[in-house]
């Protein structure tokens, strides 16, 4: 089986699961059918309904405003596009494409401004697809659009996921770093309260940091009682190909910030042949690849042994694994 393979569906699935589960759409719909404004529905054709899909929606007894987009509503509740643009089954990047980007009146609607017009654009937008989806359907009910939006908010999750796989990834790695510490009796650790900072060794002589540029840093407390970073870990999780070369970009700037003596070291998701050529020219002491130290114990145990013995040296033996 092939281990990059097998990460990347993991995290694909862990990301939209973790979507779906925070109901997102529940909120709101809530947000909808509490809305208290009149909303004039006189003459649906000039929101983009087409007739006969009002009428079957009428006859459903469903209320209008969950089928159908009103521009009033909108303006007032921007993030209710989720909504309707997941019973249309269309993408953001789709609607951007068509009448304009929606993207901060989903993420954040508290800060966007709407207004009348470009209100009217979104929702005829989105009314002309759903009327076609109720015309095209012999039965189409309520529940089927609610079973669209779930679709389109899992599609619209997986567009994104090359970001956020990267996120995912970092989390996984300091996650698991973090457990393996807290199980060593052989080594002494204490924790800040905001599990940013682990001070490592005899009178915490060393300090390993979360934070970002790089993802992971180690320093070793100097008698003046200044910090000197010793080693950094970069991690990088994504797996496609087509992006490997803007990672190793964005590796090199952080480990170009390093002194010439740190210890940095690579943790990514893909190794093709162009980044190979380019690892091999650049300040990186050693590359690990991230499905195989998650997965196979015994390149886990190297990685351990790489920072926790040669490097830090706080294991007098070399870790075997469990």
């Amino acid at each position: 089986m092939d281990l990059n393979k097998l990460e990347a569906a993991r995290q694909r699935a862990r990301i939209i699961s973790d979507k779906i589960r925070a109901r997102t759409d529940e909120a709101v719909r809530n947000k909808i059918l509490a809305f208290a404004e009149h909303l004039p529905w006189e003459k649906p054709e000039q929101f983009g309904i087409d007739m006969e899909a009002w009428r079957y929606i009428e006859e459903t007894g469903a209320k209008p405003r969950l089928v159908f987009a009103h521009p009033d509503l909108l303006c007032v509740h921007p993030d209710a596009s989720l909504h309707y643009r997941g019973i249309a089954t269309l993408s953001r990047k789709r609607v951007g494409d068509i009448v304009g980007a929606i993207d901060r009146w989903e993420k954040a609607p508290a800060a966007v401004r709407v207004t009348e017009e470009k209100a009217l654009r979104v929702a005829r937008l989105y009314n002309a697809v759903i009327s076609s989806i109720i015309r095209g359907s012999t039965d189409w009910t309520l529940e089927n659009g609610y079973r669209n939006i779930i679709a389109t908010i899992g599609i619209t999750q997986d567009g994104a996921l090359r970001n956020i796989i990267g996120q995912e990834a970092e989390r996984s790695v300091k996650d698991r770093i973090a457990e393996w510490l807290e199980t060593r009796s052989n080594i002494a650790c204490q924790v800040n309260e905001a599990r940013t900072a682990w001070y490592l060794g005899p009178q915490d002589h060393f300090r390993m940091v979360y934070a970002s540029e790089p993802d992971i840093r180690f320093e070793e407390a100097m008698p003046d009682g200044s910090w000197k970073e010793i080693a950094t870990i970069e991690v990088k999780g994504g797996t496609d190909s087509a992006g490997a070369l803007e990672r190793l970009g964005a590796v090199k700037k952080s480990f170009d910030r390093t002194s010439a003596r740190t210890k940095n070291f690579l943790i990514a998701g893909v190794v093709t042949k162009e980044m190979r050529n380019q690892l091999n020219n650049m300040h990186i002491e050693k590359v690990f690849l991230l499905a195989e130290i998650l997965h196979i114990e015994r390149e886990w145990a190297k990685f351990i042994n790489e920072i926790f013995h040669h490097t830090l040296r706080l294991l007098d033996m070399p870790y075997r694994g469990e």
